[in-house]
């Protein structure tokens, strides 16, 4: 494989970066609308970051993570409310419902802000998106990812930080990462549902990262 690249995310990333997150959440469906659909899940993460890093392989990312620290800036949500804005635009344009994903998105705020609310985490402290592709797993590019947003938040002033994740998402990463679950619900019996079986919050101990 080609050297790897750790470098801050670039606006060139986002059509490479939507396709990984196709591949994970929205394989039911083909093509562009695929990668459209990805890039909505994308913008949707970014809007609250404060570090967003790629990894970069043959010159087209193969991994990204996402940290916040505080607040994200309004420059940085008004960026990827742009991005996320002209991507429903293009998803209904390729006959998919961008509405359809913003009640998903409208649910799973209310959800991950109850389990937040159940776990106590510092709201202050987040990994807000890790995902890497299914052709590079394995080859320890997750693993610098996830160092290098972990020495973030610690220099950021953490002594711990949460992730919100879910059964659609490889959630057994994070225990095999030494991280601990502190809050979860199912929503397996719910009528109608539109939100993954189960969701976690899971939290990850920054006191042992090297400042």
């Amino acid at each position: 494989m080609d050297s790897v690249e750790y470098r801050p995310l670039q606006n060139e990333d986002i059509d490479a970066l939507g396709a990984i997150l196709g591949d994970i959440w929205h394989s039911y469906t083909e093509g562009r609308k695929r990668i459209v659909s990805g890039i909505i899940d994308l913008a949707n993460f970014a809007q609250r970051n404060t570090f967003a890093e790629v990894a970069v392989a043959g010159g087209s990312p193969v991994g990204v993570i996402m940290a916040r620290a505080g607040l994200p800036s309004k420059q940085t949500q008004e960026r990827w409310s742009s991005v996320m804005q002209h991507a429903c635009k293009k998803l209904d344009e390729l006959g998919g419902s961008a509405a359809d994903l913003a009640r998903f998105f409208d649910a799973m705020k209310q959800a991950d802000h109850d389990l937040l609310e159940q776990s106590a985490s510092n709201p202050d402290f987040e990994l807000v998106l890790f995902a890497v592709s299914d052709s590079t797993r394995g080859l320890g590019i997750g693993s610098t990812l996830m160092k290098h947003a972990q020495h973030y938040l610690a220099n950021h002033g953490g002594s711990k930080a949460f992730i919100l994740t879910d059964t659609d998402c490889s959630w057994e990463y994070y225990e095999h990462q030494g991280m601990k679950r502190v809050a979860e619900r199912s929503f397996a019996d719910d009528k109608d549902r539109i939100l993954p079986e189960r969701m976690f919050v899971y939290e990850m101990d920054l006191s042992v990262i090297e400042r």
